[in-house]
């Protein structure tokens, strides 16, 4: 039953879809709403803008095994650089089903700060390389396209933070086995209030041509030591956990799924110091 409804699903990343992705472990444990908090280097896949948070070399890597099957990954890696004036960012994400099919997109990010109602506006812009490719298929090409982001992080005060991302909003296009398949931009507005600078409280909305999404999470850090995470999306339970120290941080996270059983994330992150 689950490689019959893996095969699916498979169906629709053959359509070049880029969904799937792994974008790491501590967004997944809060259901995938991190919009307006993005503060890692992490924040290249969800909201670029969130770069202008960090002042300190960030480097993330995760891999996801989905839903339990042996030779199906996601993978990713994140690298962020507090440069002058603005804060930059490389990215690589792929989902891979080893042998048959793969999907990779590389970004190259930058962000910035200003100050508005003397509070500070960031604000990020992503370029991006996305490629899929079916493998030992000869009649198949390896569409590829060029495309960008945007994002947008404004603290409404010192407790509440708005949160906007565009993603594939150049509506890339590729030709793919025969067929010419775009991918519609997807308009994400979030919102997070932080509670004793202990809590996290978010939710994300998720706007397409066809269809809208609701990430709702909550993550509580206990001695800002250890994190619990627990959100949802999609009718999907998702849960999460951190360590971190002034140098690493290590995530896992766990989302269910009703037909294909559980999938787990692990991310380890390196961080020259705190962030803020």
């Amino acid at each position: 039953m689950k490689i019959l409804i893996l095969l699916t699903s498979l169906s629709t990343i053959l359509h070049a879809d880029f969904s799937g992705m792994n974008s790491g472990a501590r967004s997944l444990g809060m259901g995938g709403a991190y919009t307006a908090l993005a503060n890692d280097a992490t924040a290249i896949f969800y909201n670029p803008a969130g770069l202008a948070k960090i002042n300190s070399v960030n480097i993330f890597s995760s891999r996801q095994k989905l839903y339990g099957i042996s030779n199906l990954y996601s993978d990713m890696i994140a690298v962020a650089l507090p440069t002058p004036y603005l804060r930059t960012g490389i990215g690589i994400q792929q989902i891979n089903l080893v042998g048959t099919y793969s999907e990779k997109i590389i970004y190259f990010s930058s962000a910035g700060i200003i100050w508005a109602l003397n509070r500070p506006f960031r604000f990020g812009v992503s370029i991006k390389y996305e490629n899929a490719h079916i493998k030992n298929y000869d009649n198949a090409d390896s569409p590829s396209s060029f495309d960008f982001d945007m994002g947008v992080i404004y603290d409404i005060n010192e407790y509440l933070f708005f949160g906007y991302s565009g993603k594939y909003l150049a509506k890339p296009e590729f030709q793919f086995i025969d067929k010419n398949d775009s991918i519609d931009p997807i308009h994400t507005f979030g919102l997070c209030y932080r509670w004793k600078n202990s809590v996290n409280f978010l939710v994300d909305r998720s706007l397409t041509k066809n269809n809208d999404k609701w990430h709702f999470g909550t993550e509580l850090w206990f001695y800002d030591v250890f994190a619990s995470r627990i959100g949802m999306f999609d009718e999907n339970l998702t849960i999460g956990f951190g360590l971190k120290s002034n140098s690493w941080l290590l995530n896992l996270a766990v989302v269910s799924h009703e037909d294909l059983g559980s999938t787990y994330r692990f991310s380890l992150g390196i961080k020259s110091k705190t962030n803020e």
